[in-house]
């Protein structure tokens, strides 16, 4: 009777031990949030002040770190200061242009402004936010492991930081794809690979390293 009580009895303790653990470590993540800015244009205005031209500078700037989709420029449509705003626009335009944008990221329209007098011109972009996770104050009984659960401490410190420090905070979303080959490389290699030459990239004296004799003795 024991002979088949005793793999019975192994399989449940088993069982037991391979139970998967209970995720409950805290990690950085990411959102999407949209910024909106809205730059007054007086009626006899015909250019950015340099105080928009500076805020200008800095959404261009922001949206190359960590803009997603298009970068939206919306002017007003039956406004007392129309005509102002459109050479405003163009304005913006070269300002964003000088800031390297390209013209195939922006987009926009006009949107109904209802005869204002001073209509703003809006800039909008969705943008990327670093998430931090919330970190517990109070520390769990380390000793109670019979769950075989994680403690949300171990590690939050660390996370808290990385969501702090990120460059680009679409990265804690996932990995980004690698861009398009250099067709004008890869091409290049393959000639020298045909003609039997080295395929490695030639570099210059000063960019080759250099052991140190220190290294030897």
């Amino acid at each position: 009777m024991l002979r088949y009580l005793f793999p019975i009895a192994f399989l449940a303790l088993a069982g037991c031990i391979s139970e998967p653990a209970h995720e409950r470590y805290q990690r950085a993540s990411a959102t999407t949030e949209t910024v909106r800015v809205e730059i007054p244009v007086h009626p006899r205005q015909r250019t950015l002040n340099w105080e928009q031209a500076e805020l200008v500078e800095a959404l261009a700037g922001e949206y190359r770190s960590r803009g997603e989709g298009s970068f939206v420029v919306s002017w007003p449509a039956n406004a007392g200061n129309a005509e102002a705003a459109a050479s405003v626009m163009d304005d913006l335009r070269g300002q964003l242009s000088a800031q390297g944008l390209d013209w195939r990221a922006i987009g926009g329209g006009a949107y109904e402004a209802e005869g204002a007098d001073e209509a703003p011109v809006i800039v909008s972009f969705t943008a990327w936010r670093a998430v931090a996770p919330e970190c517990d104050a109070v520390w769990q009984d380390l000793r109670q492991t019979v769950e075989h659960r994680g403690w949300t401490q171990f590690g939050c410190a660390t996370e808290r930081n990385m969501a702090a420090m990120i460059a680009n905070p679409r990265d804690l979303a996932g990995a980004r794809a690698f861009d398009d080959p250099d067709a004008v490389r890869r091409q290049t290699v393959i000639e020298r690979w045909r003609q039997g030459e080295s395929t490695a990239t030639q570099r210059s004296q000063s960019e080759r390293g250099v052991l140190s004799d220190a290294i030897g003795n």
